[in-house]
């Protein structure tokens, strides 16, 4: 069984009360109104993106991945010819552990990234 038990490092996750976008410079990369808000304790909140609501066509896989013990193996997307440049701007947990099963799919951007908009 995989039960977790909850204490003070649990990871929320709620839904955003209001449409958000991701854009690197004036190129919408995603867009939704069914975004998560994962908050997890020692990060600031990030925003998950529903991967119907992400332009894929703009990003490829990349061979990085990294695991989290409170959610999980990562992996991770670069944009599309860009040079080295947009490397490993979004990831994703496609099988995460059951207590954040919700993120499933879903995409989230660095928003420390040169040139990225989250609002």
């Amino acid at each position: 069984m995989n039960y977790q038990r909850p204490t003070a490092e649990t990871i929320r996750v709620t839904t955003s009360p209001a449409p958000v976008s991701v854009r690197l410079g004036d190129t919408l990369l995603a867009e939704s109104r069914a975004a998560l808000i994962v908050h997890e304790p020692g990060h600031p909140p990030r925003y998950y993106f529903p991967r119907l609501d992400v332009k894929m066509k703009l990003l490829e896989p990349s061979q990085k991945t990294s695991f989290c013990p409170r959610k999980g193996t990562a992996t991770y997307f670069s944009l599309k010819s860009t040079g080295g440049q947009g490397t490993n701007i979004a990831w994703s947990y496609v099988a995460p552990l059951l207590a954040v099963a919700e993120i499933s799919d879903f995409i989230a951007f660095y928003d420390d990234t040169p040139g990225i908009r989250i609002g």
